[in-house]
């Protein structure tokens, strides 16, 4: 990369603490992935370059926002099938199959559309 080329990352995530969906279906992507790290996110805002950039990058911007996404029961089912804890995991197969039926029911119970409240964080780095 040029001297003074830009880098930027953008990290987005539901946030299971203000939405009821994303927390019952975090519970049961737990249920059948205990050993998934990837919940319970909250807010977070790096307050300077993050250690593993500072060889190579300074932070030119740090920005963090709120945004509602729309999913249909749908669009949220196939979200949640690829998500890292499920569909890009190691699960056997009939362990993902329980979850989507599980996940099925669920959203059953669940409006025909609704929104996601999810946290956007933007690092542009400077080289």
């Amino acid at each position: 990369m040029k001297e003074n080329g830009k880098f930027c990352i953008l990290f987005m995530a539901w946030l299971p603490g203000e939405s009821e969906i994303a927390q019952r279906t975090e519970e049961l992507v737990l249920k059948y992935n205990p050993a998934w790290t990837g919940g319970g996110i909250k807010r977070h805002l790096p307050k300077e370059t993050p250690k593993w950039a500072k060889p190579l990058f300074e932070a030119a911007d740090i920005i963090g926002f709120d945004v509602n996404v729309r999913f249909t029961r749908e669009t949220w089912f196939g979200r949640m099938k690829s998500c890292r804890g499920i569909g890009a995991s190691n699960l056997p197969v009939e362990v993902i199959a329980a979850f989507e039926k599980d996940l099925a029911v669920y959203l059953e119970t669940a409006p025909q559309e609704f929104d996601v409240l999810h946290y956007v964080t933007v690092l542009n780095l400077r080289k």
